[in-house]
């Protein structure tokens, strides 16, 4: 026994040294068979090897929680050859970016076919089901990385993981889960139906039941098994709402006081409820902590708001709790999930609503994600959904709309599906598609209002302003499912099964010359600001204009002034990335889309002031000038105090304090006409080809190379000129690639220019480029004249 101990010692060892050597390698039938020729002592012995640890390649974080690399491939032959492995530690997530970048090598067959592995495949396909929750979308590799959903369904084993989560989604919905459907159908629209049904015959009877599901009859059954926006409290409405880091917690009692109150609180502000509802607050500060005597044997009755269990007083805690909504016949079931979400279960056990509060999880969503009124598109959508602990204690919000919600069938649901018209669905849908569900935006905003208009057409019985925005949710969600079921399947095929489209549908899509911003609302906001201040410095009528303007939290936004031609140069020619990304650089064209911003026509200029020993003014500070007004942007600066003076007609004197140190009028591309038109051409069309022959011509008409007339028509934006100063060219990987030279051929040219051009200078040669007309980029016509005319003045050429 010893000596078999022994030996599957010694395999053990050579097992984990020979994954450690080989990953990251091409795997070898050699190194197949030496697998197997270990894996048998080590399991005959009883024995365990750290798979993951060695065959791991990087880690990362996403802010949350760890994201490993494996070599999945060497994964896949270990688990082939029978290594027996040890079980995976808690909250691993595996990432497949090395994967697929390797070429999706290796079938993972034999990882997807042990139950401890399967899931955390699942994970990393699809995404955390607390993302999707987060977002109101799926935030994955799927959604994000080009090709990734191609080498998924070219990989069995990944294929066999789809096709269980198709079918468990399936068997959700048959059973009245909304929310399943709403997370199957936008999984499903990304990764392709008919692509799914032609690499897995065998998921296809699931994904014609999920894609020609009643979506009228889920709603209705979510209506029927309740929301948790039917309970509230005025109290709890006037309350600026929790985070996950909330508390709630049992207050001692005192003598002949309510024995069973409890107090949520979260930062200096508390709620009291006792048996029959809210007792106090909110009120300021914190309420008393319970004590910890001899009399309370219980060291600490505190409860997390989402991550803890459910229980009162000396139950013992769970993970469900019954649920009493009003005019129900019997307790829906509350179930708390993990990654910080809830939801309510029917007597079948589906969930028919879900809800989440906590941590956003993406990476390029900080902060915390409070459920909030129309933020949300499930069953959730008051101001605070309170701990469960707490739901017995809460009065119905309308008990008259309560017992139409229970009453709530088929008809009624399609009724209100049937009156989204308009495009409303439509806008819905593609709403959902590009808004993270927590983003405070007009778009939501006059969405929900269209969806409160419907309802109260045609649930005339519910005025319940919280209960209307949960129902609204509801409402939403199912819209989703519609249009994206109907986006991957052929109303018009003849026969009557259902046909699914190879080549789905386009995407809804609104109008994107709507120059309210859509991601960067803190910037146009301040923008507006600074346009109302100077109207009002310029108003004869106006004997005391503002004093400060609310400036947003960004440094160096004014580099920006009058170069937004430049930026939209790259912009439009920069290749289709992950949708986030296109959104990003469209929203920060459109967010100047505003009066006096949009097209600066030297009313503005930029300052660098010398105070000399003066202090200096806060930033913000708005002082008046005889024709216009200076606005102090940042202050304790060490090469001077940055400013913004606006003239109405473009006459600028000495500024009101201080000595100018350096200054640039604002002039530039632009115009809110010219914006919108440019990015509607962006929308229909995508990226503009590369401007070879503008660019070869510009070249000709300043007498530079091929690479510096490349650098200088694309430049870089401002906050990247560290660049240059590092000796890259400033030109992205994606444009670089675009125009067909070698990187390090606009290095070299960047440093060349570098010498005897500034990065101002650089900025303004392709402000210069960009055409009047936005159209002439796709037509190769960028506004070579104008530009080799400046730069050949600038250089003294004649």
């Amino acid at each position: 026994m010893d000596k078999i101990k022994a030996t599957g010692e010694a395999a053990g060892l050579r097992l984990a040294a020979l994954l450690a050597k080989q990953k990251g390698k091409r795997l070898t039938r050699a190194v197949r068979d030496e697998l197997g020729d270990l894996a048998d002592p080590l399991r005959e012995a009883g024995g365990v090897c750290d798979v993951l640890a060695a065959v791991e390649l990087k880690r990362r974080s996403d802010g949350f929680a760890w994201l490993v690399d494996l070599d999945m491939a060497l994964l896949d032959a270990a688990f082939a050859a029978g290594v027996p492995a040890a079980d995976p530690p808690p909250g691993l997530r595996i990432s497949l970016a090395a994967w697929h970048e390797a070429g999706a090598r290796g079938d993972l067959a034999a990882v997807a076919a042990d139950p401890r592995f399967r899931l955390l495949l699942r994970d990393a396909v699809l995404g955390r089901r607390g993302d999707l929750l987060a977002l109101g979308r799926p935030d994955c590799a799927l959604r994000d990385t080009p090709g990734f959903a191609d080498a998924v369904l070219a990989t069995p084993g990944l294929v066999a993981t789809l096709h269980e989560a198709v079918t468990t989604w399936a068997a959700a919905a048959a059973a009245g889960s909304l929310p399943a459907l709403h997370e199957a159908v936008h999984y499903l629209d990304l990764i392709g139906p008919a692509r799914l049904a032609a690499a897995c015959p065998q998921a296809r009877a699931a994904i014609d039941q999920l894609l020609g599901a009643d979506v009228p009859d889920l709603l209705a059954a979510t209506w029927r098994n309740g929301l948790a926006d039917e309970l509230g409290d005025l109290a709890l409405d006037a309350y600026d709402g929790f985070t996950h880091s909330d508390d709630l917690f049992r207050l001692e009692p005192a003598e002949g006081a309510d024995e069973d109150a409890f107090v949520l609180t979260g930062g200096n502000r508390s709620i009291a409820f006792g048996p029959r509802g809210v007792i106090a607050g909110p009120v300021a500060g914190a309420l008393p902590w319970p004590s910890r005597s001899p009399a309370s044997p219980s060291t600490d009755r505190r409860i997390r708001y989402t991550s803890g269990r459910f229980g009162l007083g000396d139950e013992a805690p769970g993970d469900t709790a019954p649920v009493h909504l009003p005019g129900a016949a019997r307790a829906s079931a509350l179930q708390r999930g993990p990654d910080a979400w809830w939801e309510l279960r029917n007597p079948a056990g589906a969930a028919t609503s879900r809800w989440y509060q906590g941590p956003s999880r993406p990476t390029h969503v900080s902060g915390s994600h409070t459920v909030a009124r129309q933020r949300h598109r499930w069953a959730a959508g008051s101001e605070l959904v309170v701990p469960p602990q707490a739901w017995g204690r809460l009065a119905a919000r309308d008990s008259a709309a309560s017992r139409i919600l229970r009453a709530a069938d088929r008809a009624a649901a399609a009724r209100v599906l049937a009156a989204l018209d308009g495009g409303l669905a439509d806008r819905l849908t593609e709403i959902g598609r590009r808004i993270p569900v927590g983003n405070p935006s007009h778009e939501i905003a006059e969405a929900f209002a269209d969806l409160r208009k419907t309802l109260a057409d045609t649930l005339p019985g519910i005025t319940s302003d919280r209960l209307l925005d949960g129902i609204a949710g509801t409402v939403w969600t199912a819209a989703e499912c519609q249009v994206l079921s109907a986006r991957n399947l052929d109303a018009t095929a003849p026969g009557t099964g259902r046909t699914l489209r190879a080549d789905p549908l386009p995407y809804p899509r609104i109008d994107a010359g709507d120059l309210r911003a859509r991601i960067f609302t803190g910037m146009q906001e301040m923008f507006l600001e600074l346009a109302r201040v100077a109207d009002a410095c310029t108003d004869p009528k106006v004997a005391v204009p503002p004093q400060t303007a609310r400036l947003a939290d960004a440094l160096g936004w004014e580099l920006q002034l009058g170069r937004l031609g430049g930026r939209a140069l790259r912009t439009v020619l920069h290749g289709l990335g992950p949708d986030r990304s296109n959104d990003l650089r469209a929203d920060h064209i459109r967010c100047w889309g505003v009066p006096h911003m949009s097209d600066p026509a030297g009313r503005w200029r930029t300052l660098r002031l010398d105070l000399g020993r003066d202090p200096a003014p806060a930033q913000g500070t708005v002082c008046r000038t005889p024709n216009g007004c200076l606005v102090v942007l940042q202050s304790g600066s060490t090469v001077g105090l940055a400013a913004l003076e606006y003239a109405v007609d473009g006459a600028f004197g000495p500024p009101p304090f201080g000595t100018v140190l350096e200054q640039r009028v604002c002039r530039g591309w632009g115009g809110m006409d010219r914006i919108a038109a440019l990015l509607r051409q962006l929308d229909e069309h995508g990226p503009a080809p590369w401007p070879a022959a503008s660019v070869e011509a510009f070249a000709a008409a300043t007498g530079t190379t091929a690479a510096q007339a490349t650098v200088l028509a694309l430049g870089f934006e401002p906050r990247d000129a560290y660049l240059l100063r590092r000796g890259g060219s400033g030109v992205s990987a994606a444009l670089a690639l675009a125009s067909g030279l070698p990187g390090g051929a606009l290095d070299e040219a960047s440093r060349e220019l570098a010498a005897e051009v500034s990065s101002d200078e650089r900025l303004d040669v392709h402000e210069l480029l960009m055409p009047d007309d936005p159209l002439d980029v796709w037509r190769d016509r960028l506004a070579v004249d104008r530009a080799a005319a400046w730069w050949n003045g600038r250089k003294g050429r004649g």
